[in-house]
């Protein structure tokens, strides 16, 4: 049983990503549209998952609306209609009603068109969604547009655009453009329908919305025939017409024809004229395209009252008469006028219904307001109470805290030199070795009684070097260990450096690491403790350790760590890059917080970047992190830099590794 509902819960997973897929191509290739929400459908009744099923066929009509196939967009979008209103899916089911009304508007049968607008506008309550609100908005506009009424049609596309621009729906926003460009044109308004009609081709550019370019470009052939531009204007449908075959948008093919032809008649070529009317209505009449019927027949008729072939002529005008008679029922007009009060009537109510709800949400805010006062009231008396002897407990803190952080710093330090023992360890066998060895060379010489003083000077000297070498190293060590002062003075960050990888080198040649120096000659002088930072240094160096061992083999000769030292402006930069496992941004973002890490609890106790991040504030530096996961990971730490007092022969920093 758990196995069944893992795999249903995958099946749907998978449904959602098709679908999402599906949408995010019908506008620029319907086909795909189709198919992708075919393998949706059989995916979700596999499944019985009754919303993916709803949507697949909203999403299979929505491909062969933009294919201009009405008749099977309507029937995918009535298939998808009663499964979404029993899930109750009402984002769904407002996409149904208005696809649906979309339907009915190409057809233009204006009165169902507002039926589902409306149904769409009633399920608002439901489920109150920016871009279906734009939608509609928008479709209304197209409806006072259809009826003449540019003014009403003017204010809905504007209402559609400000939602659009508030929630960023760029391709609702550039339809509505489009939109707002076809009033202005139809008003004469050329020069501001071309910038309107022009910013709209920008998004659609950007979106790819290719059903949408199509139609800029046909709006900007028709604004150049009404300014008898004729040229640009059938340049505009020739780029019209790509991108409506590219989709197999016939309605707009059709309507492109239509377009060709209108200019041709201007031009007075008649025989492209009929040609081009000819192939609008081969597309148009199988498909009930009535709009572009209509005007293909009244071209029809003219042409053949212009050639003195009255026969067809007539027969163009019965057809129009019929055509008529469809579009001018005085029923149908009396419905259209009665839906659009009650749709304003629905819109004031439920505007109205808006504003009393919110109305007594801030009744309820207000009355909340009044007994959080008096909370404050009271808890202001108590505050001044305790401000009376707040600011010692505050000292009384900081002096606790200053102290908790000395004592992690210095763990932080003993944990170091731990992990880096075998380092150190080797450092001083080193020299213990090479002692060794000069006394041997000396009890053997003396033995065969071949010393003198030359000789003896020699091995006392290179004995002697090698004790201050053990010495140096012992005392570095316990100087980086001691608990130390807050004392800041100059410091040269290239001999820290040094020091550094004089206890980590080892450790890191031992795991086959490679250890490239990038320091310039110069010296470069900074403010602060400078064990302190040679600490920042070893944490950084270890992590980069850490990332490599994680990445690679253990014999592997891929291993680097690069050291960077040089000046940028007044500032001292030093960066500690490896090629390493390297980690995503959401690991950035919390990597100096204290107790954060990526490594087992072996490894790793998540203090290492919070204390070095602490260390360089407060030398007022800037450390940084960035990171490609599987790639590299590069730390930078950005510190004030300061001349040195006396001068000194500049030396260059080479480490073997």
């Amino acid at each position: 049983m758990i196995g069944q509902k893992e795999n249903r819960e995958k099946a749907i997973k998978k449904v959602k990503e098709i679908i999402t897929e599906a949408y995010k191509v019908m506008y620029s290739d319907p086909r795909k549209c189709i198919e992708l929400s075919k393998k949706a459908l059989l995916l979700s009744r596999d499944n019985d998952f009754k919303i993916g099923i709803g949507m697949a066929f909203l999403h299979i009509g929505l491909g062969y609306f933009h294919q201009s196939n009405y008749f099977k967009a309507l029937h995918s979008y009535l298939k998808a209609e009663p499964i979404l209103k029993k899930a109750q899916f009402w984002y769904g089911l407002r996409s149904a009603y208005n696809n649906i009304g979309l339907v009915y508007h190409q057809w233009n049968d204006l009165e169902r068109a507002l039926e589902y607008y409306n149904k769409d506008l009633e399920l608002e309550e439901k489920f109150n969604d920016p871009k279906l609100s734009s939608t509609i908005l928008n479709n209304m506009g197209r409806i006072y547009l259809n009826l003449k009424d540019y003014d009403k049609a003017i204010e809905y596309f504007q209402q559609s655009i400000s939602v659009c621009c508030e929630y960023e729906l760029p391709h609702m926003k550039s339809v509505a453009m489009d939109n707002l460009g076809t009033v202005y044109l139809m008003k004469g308004r050329y020069t501001k329908a071309e910038n309107i009609f022009n910013k709209a081709k920008k998004i659609k550019m950007e979106i790819k919305d290719h059903a949408g370019i199509n139609q800029i470009f046909q709006n900007l052939a028709l604004l150049y025939k009404e300014k008898q531009e004729y040229d640009p204007a059938l340049n505009f449908l020739d780029n019209a017409l790509i991108y409506a075959k590219k989709i197999e948008e016939q309605n707009q093919i059709a309507q492109i024809y239509f377009h060709y032809a209108e200019i041709y008649e201007k031009l007075e070529d008649f025989p492209k004229q009929y040609q081009f009317l000819q192939k609008s209505l081969k597309i148009a009449e199988p498909n009930e395209y009535r709009a572009i019927m209509q005007k293909v027949y009244i071209a029809l008729a003219d042409y053949f009252e212009h050639s003195q072939d009255y026969k067809f002529a007539l027969i163009y005008r019965k057809k129009i008469e019929k055509l008529n008679a469809f579009f001018s029922d005085e029923k149908k007009n009396q419905a259209i006028q009665e839906i659009k009060i009650r749709m304003e009537v629905q819109r004031t109510e439920r505007e109205k219904a808006i504003l009393q709800k919110q109305n007594k949400e801030l009744e309820t805010k207000n009355i909340l307001i009044s007994r959080q006062k008096e909370k404050l009231e009271k808890t202001e008396k108590k505050l001044k109470e305790l401000n009376q002897n707040l600011e010692q407990r505050v000292q009384e803190e900081i002096v606790k805290r200053r102290k908790q952080e000395k004592f992690v710093i210095q763990k932080s330090k003993l944990e170091s030199l731990g992990q880096m023992a075998a380092g150190i360890a080797h450092e001083i066998n080193q020299p213990i070795g090479l002692i060794k060895i000069a006394a041997q060379n000396l009890f053997h010489k003396f033995e065969q009684n071949k010393i003198n003083s030359k000789y003896l000077q020699e091995k006392s000297d290179f004995i002697d070097q090698n004790i201050k070498r053990i010495n140096n190293i012992i005392e570095h060590i316990r100087l980086f260990s001691r608990d130390q002062k807050e004392t800041k003075q100059k410091f040269n960050i290239a001999q820290t450096i040094k020091d550094a990888l004089s206890m980590i080198s080892t450790q890191c040649k031992n795991h086959n690491i490679k250890i490239i120096t990038e320091i310039a000659s110069e010296e470069y002088f900074t403010l602060g403790n400078r064990y302190r930072f040679e600490q920042v240094l070893l944490n950084l160096l270890s992590n980069a350790k850490d990332a490599l061992d994680e990445k690679f083999d253990e014999f592997d000769d891929a291993k680097i760590i690069i050291i960077r030292l040089y000046k940028k402006a007044e500032k001292i930069i030093l960066e500690v890059e490896d090629n390493g496992i390297g980690f995503d941004k959401n690991v950035l973002e919390s990597a100096f917080d204290p107790f954060f890490t990526t490594k087992n609890e072996h490894k790793g106790t998540g203090l290492g970047l919070s204390i070095s991040y602490g260390i360089v504030s407060e030398m007022q530096g800037k450390i940084s992190l960035h990171s490609r996961k599987g790639e590299f990971t590069v730390a930078r730490i950005e510190l004030i830099g300061f001349e040195r007092e006396r001068k000194v022969e500049s030396w260059k920093l080479k480490v073997e590794s």
